[in-house]
């Protein structure tokens, strides 16, 4: 855990975290072009905010991990706004997110790494 950059992980959160919270406040806005737009949407917005999540992650010490962290760590945010939203949470969806979170920001936090020792 001492390999982690805990100052980039909370700044990759916080901007995957706010791209999260657009494309969930947009999804229902989406439902007039059809009713499978909106999940489409929240399916490609939530890889996006992964992503968004894991570019922070720089020169860190184990860029995997730190991306993988930022984007976890996105996600859990928007859980208690799902459950409000909702008044319910379903365990293999929630699961399902956070496994993919970590999955995306851990593969998007390598390639930023190995991009940024090509470049140094």
């Amino acid at each position: 855990m001492e390999r982690v950059d805990w100052v980039r992980v909370v700044r990759g959160a916080s901007a995957g975290f706010t791209v999260l919270v657009l494309v969930g406040l947009s999804a229902p806005i989406l439902a007039a072009l059809g009713p499978w737009v909106p999940l489409l949407w929240l399916m490609v917005g939530s890889l996006a905010g992964y992503i968004v999540a894991a570019l922070k992650v720089g020169d860190a010490e184990s860029p995997m991990l730190t991306g993988a962290w930022a984007a976890f760590f996105g996600y859990t945010l928007t859980v208690p706004m799902i459950y409000i939203s909702t008044r319910t949470l379903e365990l293999h969806s929630v699961l399902m997110f956070a496994g993919a979170a970590v999955a995306v920001g851990g593969a998007t936090g390598y390639l930023m790494g190995r991009r940024h020792t090509r470049s140094s």
